[in-house]
């Protein structure tokens, strides 16, 4: 009866310890990343010294410095959490998103905008960003947006923010030492983006550009992708201006014919200008030389008496005005897989 006792007493003392609590899910945890940490043709532009590859593993700001975001209910659209424009510091690689313990399970779509100066070219309801305001460049935009499925077995997620824009750069070289102004125009451009990386609406970007160092002009202009394969056309204009008043009449225009170039979401599209003064021969041999002349197999006859004098040429009319110089040529070479490339059909008339 004894070990019977101490038998029932355990199994009552076993027994009472079920807990009366369960503890709650965890709550949703997403981790924003980047994927676009480098343009998709880096490799081939960094040997030239044009732009320079960032290491994979830099922290988050380095690419992204400043991050929007805005949770919304999947059907119903209705806004859960929002979060404006802030600056993104610390040395993490992602930024963490831990969202209240008591969001009810369900779909969500969260999307997410980065290196935004503020909410101002984002629609009413953030689905939609302007990229070109006032036909300028505007920032280096990333974008991300996924629908997340809120339950006990998923609640930590990874999404990665992609690059939105691609990136025009210009060499201009062996332009005459006064120029010092440079002005250029790309149209054809898409001027907005949807939070799914649909583009839509067609605009232009202009840039102008004051010189400080003569004959060192190197251009980088961030733009949305083209409407089409070589749809966009660049058009530039090189000046001799006063640098105190750089709007004020502008001389010495240098201007090479308009071009069609394809600008593509996070590529570089690089263009190298050589500018030829008249007269001069262009960069490297021809590579087709025209041959020598062939010898004249029967001898001149002996000259004949010399002819009459010619009459002297008459004195040039004051009134009438020197024909000016020739403006040269210009030589253009595009980067294609790491080779330039001449771009033809680009000689002055």
């Amino acid at each position: 009866m004894k070990y019977l006792f101490y038998i029932v007493s355990a199994l009552i003392a076993f027994t009472g310890c079920i807990r009366d609590e369960i503890e709650p899910c965890p709550p949703l945890q997403v981790h924003i990343g980047v994927k676009d940490k480098n343009y998709f043709n880096i490799e081939a532009v960094e040997k030239l010294g044009l732009e320079r590859h960032k290491e994979e593993d830099l922290p988050f700001q380095e690419y992204v410095s400043t991050l929007y975001w805005i949770l919304k209910e999947a059907g119903t659209g209705r806004t859960i959490q929002e979060q404006t424009v802030m600056t993104v510091t610390g040395d993490a690689q992602e930024v963490l998103l831990s969202f209240p313990q008591e969001l009810p399970f369900g779909q969500y779509i969260l999307t997410a905008w980065g290196n935004l100066q503020s909410e101002r070219p984002l629609s009413d309801d953030a689905s939609v960003s302007d990229l070109h305001l006032y036909n300028a460049e505007g920032n280096d935009i990333y974008l991300v947006n996924d629908t997340l499925t809120f339950d006990a077995y998923h609640y930590d997620y990874t999404v990665e923010m992609e690059r939105v824009k691609g990136k025009l750069i210009i060499l201009a070289e062996n332009l005459p030492d006064h120029i010092n102004y440079s002005t250029k125009e790309v149209d054809s451009l898409f001027a907005y983006v949807t939070s799914d990386l649909r583009y839509g609406r067609t605009t232009s970007v202009r840039t102008d550009t004051l010189w400080q160092e003569p004959n060192h002009i190197l251009t980088k202009t961030l733009l949305c992708p083209s409407t089409d394969i070589d749809a966009s056309t660049l058009s530039i204009d090189f000046y001799s201006v006063n640098p105190d008043e750089p709007t004020s009449v502008r001389g010495g225009s240098i201007a090479p014919d308009d071009i069609r170039i394809s600008m593509r979401r996070n590529e570089l599209t690089i263009l190298r200008y050589v500018y030829i003064p008249e007269g001069e021969p262009g960069p490297g041999p021809d590579p087709d030389p025209d041959p020598e002349p062939e010898p004249d197999p029967e001898p001149d006859p002996e000259p004949g008496p010399d002819p009459e004098p010619d009459e002297p040429e008459p004195d040039p009319d004051p009134d009438v005005p020197e024909p000016e110089p020739g403006e040269g040529t210009f030589k253009l070479y595009i980067l294609v897989n790491g080779n330039w490339e001449v771009f033809h059909g680009m000689e002055l008339e």
